[in-house]
């Protein structure tokens, strides 16, 4: 699955093990992976939590006092920690997001919308116990996508303007135009030393 994850949505996953980790969780949720998406920090998701007040440090403790006391922290860094079937869910449904709106690869929006839209896992009494309610945050997400889209759709416009193509084929024309001028002046220097070779006389204007 982590295939068509891209690297800010790779980057969110790992920071959500690290944060169950610190915890003292043998497992990893929905919260992990909400305050994976805080501390990503550059991703559309980021954005908009950051946007709604949403910081890792509130989220952290919310969601220490709703799980209450933290277990046995799993042996080593490295350590397994397994996905809880809300975790895995909102991972299969960020995959479906980004198939919805025909987007080639999951991003942290994609995780986002699919943190909101699972419903009921602690992530998102995590965020109402922080006072930032989830609807205000798709919608905050909602508009940074809207924006993001409009934005690669204008690049997309620019890159395929007619008029782009009148100056690409004008630049590749003069480009030609100068290949071929400086072929001519290579044959007429060429001319000009084979003459003086042959003792050809001066040219009567010099």
């Amino acid at each position: 699955m982590f295939e068509r994850f891209t690297d800010r949505a790779r980057q969110v996953i790992m920071l959500a093990g690290e944060e169950a980790r610190h915890l003292g969780h043998r497992h990893l949720g929905t919260e992990h992976i909400l305050l994976g998406l805080i501390r990503e920090g550059h991703g559309l998701a980021a954005q908009a939590l950051t946007e709604c007040q949403a910081d890792a440090e509130h989220v952290r403790a919310a969601v220490a006092r709703l799980i209450g006391e933290p277990g046995s922290p799993p042996p080593g860094e490295t350590a397994h920690i397994p996905f809880t079937p809300r975790a895995k869910k909102i991972l299969e449904l960020a995959l479906r997001e980004a198939m919805r709106r025909d987007d080639r690869y999951v991003s942290t929006e994609h995780v986002l919308l699919a943190t909101l839209r699972e419903g009921d896992g602690i992530a998102l009494h995590a965020l109402a116990e922080c006072g930032v309610p989830p609807e205000v945050v798709g919608d905050a997400l909602e508009r940074r996508m809207t924006a993001q889209g409009a934005k690669d759709r204008s690049i997309i416009d620019r890159l395929t303007d007619p008029g782009d193509r009148m100056i690409q084929a004008t630049l590749r024309r003069h480009g030609e135009d100068r290949h071929t001028m400086k072929k001519i002046l290579e044959s007429l220097e060429s001319l000009h030393r084979r003459l003086d070779a042959m003792g050809a006389p001066p040219d009567p204007g010099k």
